[in-house]
């Protein structure tokens, strides 16, 4: 397979040996083999990537995961930088860039007419452009349960939700909009409580269960005050309930105290 390059732009007042209605047929000496162009363009380490990556395609099945897709990450970017070069250009557009890092792709097996799976390796290629990208991507997978993150399997959809991710902070109240969505209220909700659960364990363990009132000088009404103020947010009413039927029936349990009048009869 032939890979064809554009010759430097011929310096002005100067004659093109070829001017070709085809931009990406140039003259015979400018054609080189892509074996070639991957053999002196390429150091042996982004060749290996190639190569592991027309070993991954023929192995990967139609159930593949995120994980899976995001692994050509490194090969795609490898043939974008080569195909720039080749065709002089620091921007991965352009007729000569198209054709060369189609033939690229066609090396290691992909069907570059097969549009979904030229838009699929387009979304992988597009989330490893950006650090900020790859960022948000980990921030989404890290958010989600493992039934959800085993579920995203498209990079398209990955893609999509980077891209919702970065217009809402692009504008400010976009991004207080998505704060207050039910599930993220429902999160902020359930970290505020164990903040609290935990204050409130810290709170009893240096009480040490005897200091946060005095038994027989704090009215009935202050103690129940300071023990819903405490755990409260632990306690239903049937459990309060409970706890208060207990405490009456263990109190009616004791042996009772003899009266003062009997001792000092019995005394005497």
């Amino acid at each position: 397979m032939d890979t064809f390059i554009r010759e430097p732009p011929t310096p002005q007042g100067a004659q093109p040996s070829q001017a070709p209605d085809d931009l990406c047929a140039v003259s015979h000496d400018a054609r080189q083999s892509l074996d070639h162009i991957l053999q002196t363009e390429l150091p042996q380490n982004d060749r290996d990537i190639l190569a592991a990556d027309k070993g991954r395609w023929a192995c990967l099945g139609s159930g593949a995961h995120l994980d899976d897709w995001m692994y050509f990450a490194d090969g795609l970017r490898i043939r974008r930088a080569l195909a720039m070069k080749v065709n002089f250009t620091n921007q991965p557009k352009g007729r000569g860039y198209t054709q060369t890092y189609g033939q690229l792709l066609r090396l290691t097996g992909f069907d570059i007419k097969d549009r979904r799976l030229m838009t699929t390796l387009t979304a992988v290629a597009w989330l490893d452009d950006k650090p900020e990208r790859v960022a948000i991507l980990r921030e989404i997978l890290d958010d989600m349960s493992p039934g959800e993150r085993s579920r995203l399997n498209s990079p398209i959809s990955a893609r999509q939700r980077v891209e919702k991710i970065l217009r809402v902070r692009e504008g400010g109240d976009a991004e207080e909009k998505l704060r207050e969505s039910p599930i993220a209220k429902l999160k902020a909700e359930n970290a505020e409580l164990t903040r609290t659960i935990a204050d409130l364990q810290e709170k009893l363990a240096a009480a040490d269960g005897g200091d946060l009132f005095n038994w027989k000088t704090t009215p009935a009404k202050k103690i129940a005050e300071t023990i819903v103020g405490n755990v409260g947010v632990l306690m239903t009413p049937a459990k309060a309930m409970e706890i208060a039927t207990e405490i009456l029936r263990l109190l009616d349990d004791r042996p009772k105290a003899e009266p003062k009048s009997k001792k000092k009869a019995s005394a005497s």
